[in-house]
């Protein structure tokens, strides 16, 4: 199964990744509605990218009451049903890499779902630095 990677070193901050998800995700170009989170490390002065793991097992669909987050089990990606969501906010609680975002208008979490319909996902084909990488788990 082929996951998206990331290279902390070589990310400059300039969200072209986020900006990309939430165009071909939700319509948008906005980095603030994309499924990856740049963060800042002011004190270190660098940034980095939080994304979806898609763990297994995944503590996000443990944690969801609603059971709108499920593992697909030919892919391993962790998929959201965004219509079922009520926003608790227990999914980005047990994140453990901080990467489930909330969608401030909507009121629902926002998480990665690799774009399924793409060769590879949108912020990988973006990134001018390579700072991530579309790759094989453990390869």
């Amino acid at each position: 199964m082929k996951r998206v990677y990331a290279q902390p070193d070589l990310c400059t901050g300039c969200r072209l990744c986020a900006v990309s998800c939430s165009t071909v995700n939700r319509g948008v170009a906005n980095y603030r509605k994309g499924a990856v989170f740049v963060r800042q490390d002011l004190f270190e002065r660098y940034e980095f990218q939080s994304l979806c793991r898609h763990c297994e097992p995944a503590a996000c669909i443990d944690a969801c009451m609603t059971g709108c987050l499920s593992m697909d089990p030919e892919t391993g990606t962790v998929l959201h049903e965004a219509e079922r969501c009520v926003g608790c906010g227990m999914c980005m609680m047990v994140c453990p890499f901080d990467a489930i975002g909330r969608d401030e208008e909507k009121g629902v979490a926002v998480k990665c779902n690799l774009c399924p319909d793409r060769k590879e996902p949108a912020c990988v084909e973006a990134c001018p630095t390579g700072a991530l990488a579309w790759a094989e788990e453990g390869g």
